[in-house]
């Protein structure tokens, strides 16, 4: 019995729920996240509505997940809001499959806002929930062996979600996505704890008055890396498919989710590993960070070379995503805790999740599929590719004489700071002049 007034014992989420919740949320995700722009063209929406519409979509999972976010600190809960917007999420997916919604782009643009704005919690939440359990569990798994669940259920969905494109037609996708997130729905009912451990009050005073420091060059300089990243990849995550599917000789779904299935199965070894390439030191972390970009560059540079006769040769190329996302990833969780205020480590890994995830790669979806419209009315995806390539280089550069002049000045101050230290009575006699 517990003793009066004391707070109730908080359930221990076991580490194999947290692997369930990441391989079916990703698992369901990747129905609707990597093939809906090839549902869009088969339906004939322009590459330009469609830059738009993955914009939307974005751009309302980036307020939703927010939203969702306050709710769950607030409630002191994950089970019923994944349950509840999970549940909301699915029904609205299959208006997608209404003709009236289907020959409307501004009734296409309202389902893809309502429905990504309930669908946000199936990854945000999920990621924030697992990082923190291990932190509050302090076992010796981290964070990236719950996430590499997520790049199999990912990369599996996508190779099996090719094939059933391919059997049933492309609107097959939303059944698909409907039966792995009622199973994700049952997990959360069953095995997730109604409630999480809760913030003590201290605690979120100390969150309410260091949110002003979050203006420093640290973390401005890091959202900043985060934005122009996201607006390069953007072009491989969210139109490369569409690229695939336009450009080359009618290629088969199955290829396309072969294509995602690849990259996926790369991320895995990077995210059960990468924590021993990473270590402990700051420098390690930013040195990881510029190679991802430069692999970055190369990846866009070889998407622009391929033949049109010869589709499968993305094969090759797309074993590079476990080192431009996963290592990028990683590398950017640990950075973001290491340069966060104190007491706004969970809201900076929010920010940091919706920075890149939805803005970065709205915007960027949106720049790019209106510049990839065939000449004269844009450039076409080959030059995009080209110029995402020196997008890439040219903020490597400067990206990394900001990380090396912020070093320096930092050194110089640690300096100046030991100088004007007062020196003991004692110290002093010791000092040889």
């Amino acid at each position: 019995m517990s003793v009066l007034g004391e707070r109730p014992r908080v359930p221990h989420t076991p580490l194999w729920t947290l692997k369930a919740c990441q391989l079916l949320a990703a698992a369901s995700w990747s129905c609707i996240a990597r093939f809906l722009n090839v549902f869009f063209s088969d339906i004939g929406v322009t590459r330009s509505e469609i830059g738009i519409l993955s914009m939307a979509t974005m751009i309302a999972a980036f307020f939703g997940q927010l939203f969702w976010s306050m709710v769950t600190t607030h409630l002191g809960e994950y089970m019923r809001i994944l349950v509840g917007t999970g549940f909301a999420g699915t029904c609205l997916v299959f208006f997608y499959l209404l003709p009236e919604v289907q020959v409307s782009f501004w009734c296409l643009a309202l389902v893809c806002v309502v429905s990504f704005s309930f669908l946000s919690t199936g990854r945000v939440i999920v990621d924030a929930m697992c990082l923190s359990v291990v932190q509050e569990q302090k076992c010796e798994e981290h964070y990236g062996h719950q996430r590499l669940w997520y790049a199999i259920g990912c990369g599996g969905m996508s190779l099996l979600g090719g094939h059933l494109m391919d059997v049933f037609g492309s609107g097959f996708m939303f059944w698909s996505f409907a039966a792995i997130q009622s199973a994700f729905i049952a997990v959360c009912l069953v095995y997730l704890p109604t409630q999480k451990k809760p913030l003590s009050s201290a605690t979120q005073e100390q969150a309410t008055l260091t949110l002003k420091q979050f203006l420093n060059f640290d973390v401005m300089w890091f959202f900043a890396d985060l934005m122009i990243y996201g607006l390069a990849m953007s072009l491989v995550e969210s139109l490369l498919l569409v690229y695939l599917n336009e450009d080359f000789e009618q290629p088969p779904k199955l290829l396309l989710g072969a294509a995602v299935a690849v990259m996926c199965a790369f991320e895995i070894p990077v995210f059960k590993y990468i924590d021993r390439i990473l270590g402990q030191r700051k420098e390690r972390l930013t040195s990881v960070l510029m190679a991802t970009k430069l692999l970055l560059a190369v990846r866009c540079f070889l998407c622009a070379a391929l033949p049109p006769s010869k589709p499968w040769l993305v094969l090759l190329i797309q074993p590079l995503h476990g080192l431009t996302f996963a290592a990028m990833w990683s590398a950017n969780v640990e950075y973001c805790q290491e340069i966060a205020p104190a007491g706004c480590g969970s809201l900076m890994f929010v920010l940091a999740c919706g920075i890149y995830s939805q803005v970065a790669i709205g915007t960027g979806t949106a720049m790019w599929g209106h510049l990839a419209m065939e000449p004269p009315n844009g450039l076409g995806f080959r030059r995009c590719f080209h110029l995402a390539t020196m997008l890439v280089l040219l903020w490597a550069l400067i990206w990394q004489l900001g990380i090396l002049i912020r070093r320096r000045l930092r050194t110089a101050e640690t300096a100046e700071e030991l100088q004007v230290l007062p020196v003991s009575p004692e110290e002093g006699s010791d000092i040889v002049f």
